[in-house]
């Protein structure tokens, strides 16, 4: 953070009555949005280790229904995509009146080069 942002968070900067620098406002900020997540991470890891004391080795089909896996759509049944349809834009067939996008790469002199666009 800028030293403005700062300024417009903490005013007097101050951390226990106490004056104190950019750093130390950062680390201190930083502390409090951690506070808390100790005690998710134990309480995480006890119901992981339940779960896994419970559910090792079950088959899927004994799951319970918000543990077994999605039955997802079969890729084979959608329906088939049409990859040729662009074939068909107006703006691509011969003999279009309208506006096209002209593009065009420039070689610039120190060497590199870049891609530029205009409507025409």
């Amino acid at each position: 953070l800028k030293s403005y942002w700062l300024k417009v968070f903490w005013p007097s900067q101050r951390i226990g009555g106490q004056a104190c620098s950019n750093s130390q406002v950062l680390v201190s900020l930083a502390q409090k949005m951690s506070e808390g997540l100790e005690d998710f991470a134990a309480v995480r890891k006890i119901i992981e280790d339940k779960l896994h004391q419970e559910f090792y080795n079950v088959p899927t089909k004994d799951l319970p229904p918000r543990m077994q896996p999605r039955q997802l759509p079969n890729l084979q049944d959608a329906a088939k995509i049409d990859w040729d349809d662009w074939k068909q834009w107006e703006w691509l067939q011969p003999g279009w009146k309208g506006i096209k996008m002209h593009s065009q790469c420039v070689i610039n002199a120190d060497g590199s080069a870049e891609v530029r666009s205009v409507w025409k």
